[in-house]
């Protein structure tokens, strides 16, 4: 779905609901508005209840657990050292979801990435990233990264060039925003 039709689903989704947003690859994707914010959350002065949803993933195995942006970069890294030409191809096209196209748009192209290494496959992957650009970008909304999906991108776009070791990179994600010049 375009990004914009996803925050608006976003948005109307009542505290307590469930939505199931995508079904790829025998996984699905969806989003959950909880009662409460989680006890791990920083600034929860800060961050608006009404507003709060959690991402969840279910793969083959059956078992449902909440994915983080971690597991995006760390899966992006693998299928770069893995296949750089399918690599490069499927970073183009994050950069035309975090511009708001539809995941779906690029099924095909994507199912028929082949990565000796991945987590999850690279339709997911871009599936997953334009959820967690949307949270980025309805929870973030007064962060000095603007827009705020550009945080997530922008740890993309630095995986991409390999001039750290991705151990450093992930380390960075959590602590700091992405350097300037990969936020543009």
């Amino acid at each position: 779905m375009k990004y914009k039709e996803l925050l608006e689903i976003i948005n109307n989704l009542k505290i307590g609901e469930s939505k199931n947003i995508y079904r790829v690859n025998n996984t699905d994707l969806w989003i959950h508005r909880p009662e409460k914010l989680g006890s791990s959350l920083k600034n929860k002065d800060k961050y608006d209840i009404k507003t709060n949803f959690q991402i969840f993933m279910r793969g083959e195995d059956g078992k449902a657990f909440k994915p983080n942006h971690l597991r995006i970069l760390l899966d992006l890294h693998l299928k770069l050292i893995s296949n750089q030409n399918y690599a490069d191809k499927l970073f183009s096209i994050l950069e035309d979801i975090y511009n708001g196209k539809d995941p779906l748009e690029f099924k095909e192209e994507l199912n028929k990435m082949e990565f000796k290494m991945q987590l999850d496959s690279a339709l997911v992957n871009v599936c997953c990233a334009q959820l967690f650009m949307s949270e980025q970008d309805i929870n973030y909304t007064k962060g000095k990264i603007q827009p705020p999906r550009s945080f997530l991108m922008g740890y993309i776009r630095f995986i991409k060039t390999k001039q750290e070791n991705i151990d450093k990179i992930l380390w960075s994600s959590i602590r700091h925003p992405p350097r300037v010049e990969f936020r543009q």
